[in-house]
């Protein structure tokens, strides 16, 4: 590992250290109350101490516990954070005075360890320092709350580096967090009174108290640090790791051109509905140019197919396995949040049938999916209940249900039933089922690339998309035409001998003097006829003009000889493609199920047909032939082996996984205990083994959270969007900078947008920007590949995403409701508004409410909603009306009323924020906009990402509900590029 990889690798471990810098809130976590003696001394008194470490226990059952409890035990102490200054909140008359604040709101939070005898430390390793919840700091959304400003904090910490490095002892680490609280917030630490920059309210009274929470973050992270730690000791090269983090950019590449050796290197597709869109199928081509240590990114808008292109990545890989007898290949998929690694589950055990007899079956008992999830601890009871295949790096659950004895004697069985049901044989063991499925993929793959070379000898003979057989016959049509101008030039030839012979010889003999070459030329230029005007003249002699008459024969017969080859060659390609066709119908594969389109032979039809019948069939029996080494695979964990985490057996068992689900899903937060092996006495990472790491949803994943992960692979492909939902980010601006200097990443504050260019930072980048950076290729002027095909929303609906942040290069591809004649609410329009009068909001704590506006869009819905069930018989319930809305009161607000006035309904509308919409689709989506008139809309006017997710969402209507007042940006704003869209569509 170089100095500045190492360096990198320092300041994403301290940025993970410093996780969840943002208020902690009080009745969401358990805490105790000590003296504010007991912080500045730093000891906490016996009780509360033993309080924290029985709570520390009873969290064992958490994903980290095995490791939190041995940690615990080997340094007896706790990661605490102390919530040092917290809001007093004050009653009158029973009520609250300062209604926006909530009941014990913390400002001012310092982390620590607690040791078992009550002694407090700080935590040098962890290096985590005190912070101020950025809601309370200026610039903010919806001031408050204001004790300080970013700036304030920047400037602090920009200036203590070296101090922070120098603490050893307590009263070190409280001069230091009193300096910093004091600075910011230019109040007294020792007193109970904290300034707000809020003019209305000048002044805020602190809580006496001083409340201790256990350090959660110990948990959620505790993997991702671990695996930090040991990047920073082994010297192993991890290239694609390296290539991640690297500051430099690489030189851009030519795109990768859809030739026909990239047609014939794409062997796999999950899906058998649909051919791979064109920017789809750029994206594999490039993918199957990729070398190791190479990071694809590809930007994927909504509805541009994303998760198609990753199941046709991972088919592809696994049918070249199985092609080559290779072991499976490793692949795992991760992002960080939930619900983006459920999606990939959900949608790899929904592959649509197209009707190949029990091909499309799996041949062994228990599974039923192409993935197989790697939930948390706290994330199993969700995964039963889902029906997801789910197991452990010990084998635990899926992987013991299917590994057990008797089922893989059934599942043998099983193997092959079905192998003799679908060739009509009559195999009688496994190894016969296995070789018949080789040499039926070997074939499949031998024709795909004879008929990609037939075409490709077609198209140099210029056919441009005009199907053979009509093209044959107009060659016959070339050639009768061809003849006949060859017997028509001897004919002509003879009459004009005949015209010759009739001149009198008087004439030819005197054609010297002018007057009878006058008269020859008359009956020269009389006989002359349309075609041979102006290549024969009534000065030629008939020897001139047979002469050029040869030519002329000499030119058709030299064009009927070259047609008539074409012809042949085109006669003898037809009749190969036929034979080929023949064999793959005798294969079960009907190529052409249209008599119509049976030759035409362009290269991108074939390629389509190809994707849907040949390269589906290939996936499916590469299935198959994985399932049946499966099956027979000796070198399998066994005895003491079973649950160990061996180098050998972990290997094993990832490829014995991978032969029957080659998809492994993970949040990055769980990936790296995943991959941590056992040996000779030692724990070590796996690193460099993953054939192939996937991102999803990679403009949702903070830089320093993943890139731990990319040292475990060999390549990667990340897949997002960055004009959708961003991160999460653990730390703010002003602490990001101060962890880059401190870890010497950049050696001063100008230097940080070098971080930001490259995106290799904490605060605001993802690792969608960072792959972009490490990707060779560029489109649209902007690194990284881009899928262009939107299917999902009218175009309607889809032109406002396009027009707002994706600069007009999505391709709409489902077309215009207002001329779809299957559109089935013909009566609204794709996007509208409903007109609600409304002032004001109403503010409750930090979050906004109006109730006019929601009791009106559940009485649309009350009057609507049968008619929109009726309109989609068979859509299900779920996906047809969804609710957004900026804040969560009005959420709740909705919710309530809803639940309130149609309780027969809630359960199947969805009502939330945009953020809980990342992923999703309704028919209708509403957008609830809170505002009234004398609000202005800041929330729509914030981040042009929301407002894109938020539209993007509507497959057929999108309809604004509220006062319309309240969009009052710009034209090019949000707001105002909402407004122009809706405002002349009235919703009634």
């Amino acid at each position: 590992m170089d100095l500045k990889t190492q360096e990198i690798t320092k300041y994403f471990r301290s940025a993970v250290a410093a996780q969840s810098y943002k208020e902690i809130v009080f009745k969401d976590n358990f805490f105790q109350m000590v003296e504010a003696v007991e912080l500045l001394e730093g000891r906490i008194n016996p009780r509360i101490t033993q309080e924290l470490f029985t709570e520390a226990k009873r969290n064992s059952g958490h994903e980290d516990a095995e490791e939190s409890k041995k940690k615990t035990k080997e340094k007896s102490c706790l990661n605490v954070i102390i919530c040092a200054k917290a809001i007093k909140t004050i009653f009158e008359a029973n009520e609250k005075i300062q209604d926006e604040i909530d009941e014990l709101t913390g400002v001012y939070f310092i982390p620590a360890l607690l040791k078992l005898d009550g002694a407090l430390s700080f935590d040098g390793d962890e290096r985590k320092l005190p912070w101020f919840p950025r809601e309370f700091l200026h610039p903010m959304v919806e001031p408050k709350l204001a004790i300080g400003t970013t700036d304030a904090v920047d400037d602090f910490m920009s200036n203590q580096v070296d101090q922070v490095i120098k603490i050893k002892a307590w009263p070190e680490y409280v001069k230091f967090f009193k300096n910093f609280y004091e600075k910011v917030t230019e109040s007294q630490f020792n007193q109970n009174i904290i300034r707000n920059l809020d003019e209305k309210d000048p002044y805020f009274e602190l809580e006496n108290k001083v409340y201790i929470f256990l350090d959660k973050t110990v948990f959620t992270t505790f993997h991702i640090m671990k695996l930090y730690n040991e990047l920073q000791k082994d010297e192993q090269f991890k290239a694609l790791y390296h290539n991640f983090v690297s500051l430099q950019t690489p030189e851009t590449s030519p795109l990768v051109q859809n030739t026909w050796a990239q047609m014939k290197a794409h062997c796999g597709q999950m899906g058998g509905e649909y051919p791979l869109s064109q920017s789809q199928r750029e994206a594999v081509n490039h993918f199957n140019s990729m070398n190791e240590a190479d990071i694809l990114a590809v930007n994927g808008p909504p509805g541009t197919g994303k998760t198609t292109l990753l199941q046709s990545i991972v088919a592809d890989m696994y049918v070249k396995r199985a092609l080559h007898k290779e072991r499976a290949p490793v692949i795992v998929a991760s992002s960080t949040n939930n619900q983006a690694v459920t999606n990939i589950i959900a949608s790899f055990g929904n592959i649509k049938k197209t009707g190949l007899a029990n091909l499309e079956e799996r041949w062994i008992e228990g599974v039923d999916s192409f993935a197989v999830y790697f939930p948390a601890a706290s994330k199993i009871k969700e995964a039963e209940n889902k029906g997801y295949q789910y197991t452990d790096q010990k084998g635990n659950f899926f992987v013991a249900k299917i590994e057990d004895k008797e089922n893989l004697k059934k599942s043998k069985l099983k193997l092959i039933e079905s192998c003799n049901k679908y060739f009509g044989s009559a195999y009688k063991d496994i190894d016969a089922c296995q070789n018949r499925l080789h040499e039926e993929l070997r074939f499949l793959n031998g024709t795909k690339e004879t008929l990609l070379e037939l075409v490709q000898e077609v198209s140099e003979l210029g056919l441009n998309e005009e199907p053979l057989d009509e093209y044959i016959c107009n060659l016959e049509s070339q050639i009768k035409s061809g003849q006949g101008a060859v017997e028509h030039i001897r004919q002509r030839i003879k009459e004009w001998e005949v015209c010759f012979k009739k001149i009198p010889w008087i004439y030819r003999l005197l054609r010297f003097i002018k007057v009878f070459a006058r008269k020859i030329q008359t009956e020269l230029r009389l006989f002359i006829n349309e075609d041979e005007q102006g290549f024969i003249s009534e000065h030629m002699s008939l020897d001139e003009i047979k002469e050029k008459y040869s030519y002329k024969s000499e030119e058709q017969k030299k064009f009927l000889t070259q047609v008539k080859k074409n012809k042949e060659k085109l006669e003898r390609l037809k009749n190969r493609y036929d034979h080929e066709l023949s064999q793959l119908k005798y294969h079960n594969i009907d190529l052409n199920q249209k008599e119509e389109s049976r030759y035409r032979l362009d290269s991108g039809y074939v390629n389509d047909l190809l994707d849907t019948k040949v390269r589906y069939v290939e996936f499916w029996l590469a299935v198959h032939y994985f399932e049946c080494r499966w099956a027979l695979e000796e070198d399998r964990p066994v005895g003491d082996q079973v649950g160990k985490t061996f180098e050998s057996v972990l290997d094993k068992f990832y490829h014995r996984l991978s032969m029957i689900a080659p998809c492994l899903v993970m949040t990055f937060f769980t990936l790296p205990k995943h991959f941590r092996a056992y040996s000779v006495q030692k724990k070590f990472y796996l690193f460099n083994y993953i054939d192939l790491l996937i991102v999803d949803e990679a403009g949702q994943v903070s830089p320093e959270i993943a890139a731990g992960a990319f040292s475990l692979a060999k390549k990667a492909i990340v897949v997002g969007d960055i004009h959708q939902i961003e991160p999460v980010w653990a730390v703010n601006r002003a602490l990001d900078k101060a962890l880059a200097i401190s870890n010497r990443v950049i050696p001063g504050l100008r230097e940080f947008e070098l971080l930001e260019q490259t995106g290799l930072n904490c605060s605001c980048s993802s690792v969608m920007k960072v792959a972009a950076k490490c990707c060779k290729y560029k489109k649209f002027e902007e690194r990284g590949l881009f899928l262009s095909e939107h299917r999902r929303c009218y175009n309607e609906i889809i032109d406002y995403s396009n027009e707002l942040v994706y600069e007009g290069n999505l391709q709409p591809m489902r077309g215009e409701g207002k001329s779809d004649p299957k559109l089935p609410l013909k009566q609204w329009p794709q996007m509208g508004h409903m007109q609600i009068d409304s002032e004001y909001s109403l503010r409750r704590n930090s979050s906004r409410l109006n109730l006019t506006e929601a009791k009106q869009i559940v009485a649309w819905i009350g009057a609507n909603y049968t008619s929109i069930a009726n309109a989609y018989p068979n859509e299900i319930r779920e996906n047809l009306v969804g609710i957004i809305t900026p804040f969560k009161a009005q959420v709740q607000t909705i919710r309530a009323e809803l639940k309130k006035v149609l309780p027969d309904y809630h359960s199947t509308i969805s009502i939330g924020t945009v953020h809980t919409f990342q992923g999703a689709e309704r028919r209708v989506i509403i957008l609830s906009t809170v505002y009234g008139n004398m609000d202005g809309c800041y929330f729509i006017d914030a981040n042009k990402s929301l407002m894109n997710v938020a539209v993007s969402r509507a497959k057929d209507h999108f309809f604004v509900f509220g006062d319309i007042s309240c969009l009052q940006g710009p034209p090019t704003s949000a707001s105002g590029m909402l407004r122009r869209f809706v405002e002349a569509n009235a919703v009634r």
